[in-house]
């Protein structure tokens, strides 16, 4: 039997507050001349989407994507999309919303499915960011609310078998086998 724990906090609610409002800024100056579209990726994006949305200063079109790549905490290595987007994304300007990157998987086949389905560009928008380094090959992110540790994080739409997501802060979470 696993007992958890959350063993510390890496980001507050109010760190959280000041890097919607950076990355929002950041997402505005970078698309402002263009027709834009967020998609969030379900179901971790969500609460990044919500806030980014009412921190814009203008009007961007919303949709989401869900794809699974992990089984409990465990990367399986191969995506796989089970809801997909119901808007046109042709000629648009794509902002991908994820609330957190480690491997890259994920966020790199759905740039490189975007860009099929004739997106002008797409960028990429991640709440946290694992990666102790960013190799010449891997998935560049532009836009990054805050880089954390490499560890198993619960929280502001994060989760562990669908727990936790509702923290209004990140932490740590703590398994411990019995």
């Amino acid at each position: 039997m696993e007992k958890m724990s959350l063993e510390r906090v890496v980001l507050t609610e109010d760190q959280i507050t000041d890097m919607v409002q950076r990355v929002a800024a950041e997402i505005n100056a970078a698309t402002s001349d263009d027709d834009t579209v967020f998609v969030g990726i379900m179901k971790g994006a969500y609460i990044w989407m919500a806030d980014l949305m009412r921190a814009m200063n203008r009007n961007v079109e919303l949709d989401y994507i869900d794809v699974s790549s992990y089984s409990g905490a465990s990367s399986t290595g191969v995506v796989t999309i089970e809801r997909d987007l119901k808007i046109d994304i042709t000629n648009k300007t794509v902002v991908v919303l994820d609330e957190v990157v480690d491997t890259g998987l994920t966020l790199s086949f759905i740039k490189q499915e975007f860009i099929k389905r004739g997106a002008k560009r797409v960028l990429l928008a991640v709440a946290t960011d694992k990666r102790t380094t960013v190799g010449p090959d891997d998935i560049q992110i532009d836009f990054t609310g805050a880089q954390v540790p490499d560890e198993f994080l619960v929280g502001y739409g994060m989760d562990y078998n669908n727990n936790y997501r509702n923290l209004s802060h990140v932490a740590v979470l703590k398994l411990e086998q019995d």
